[in-house]
């Protein structure tokens, strides 16, 4: 029998599944709820039937990922990943 870990999308902890944790509908994890509040996590009743909403600034799209971020920037100035690798090379020289 295995134990499964992750690790907190704030913090970087690591956290056994088997424990408590907060989880967003888009699946993103974190170890607490302070983590999970920072990453604008809301779990809040919809309406009268009780049913749960649960999101986070990521699935609302009110944030990205910093790699969607990355591929976005690199197609605004035209270049390819390799070459703001050499560029940056090039400046820390």
């Amino acid at each position: 029998m295995s134990v499964d870990f992750f690790d907190c999308a704030i913090c970087g902890e690591s956290v056994c599944m088997c424990g408590y944790y907060v989880s967003c509908d888009c699946g993103r994890k974190w170890c607490s709820d302070e983590c999970a509040a920072e990453d604008g996590w809301i779990n809040e009743e919809e309406n009268e039937d009780s049913d749960v909403y649960r999101s986070c600034k990521y699935c609302r799209e009110e944030d990205f990922e910093d790699s969607e971020l990355l591929k976005y920037a690199l197609k605004g100035l035209e270049v390819t990943r390799s070459e703001l690798i050499d560029m940056y090379k090039l400046e820390k020289e």
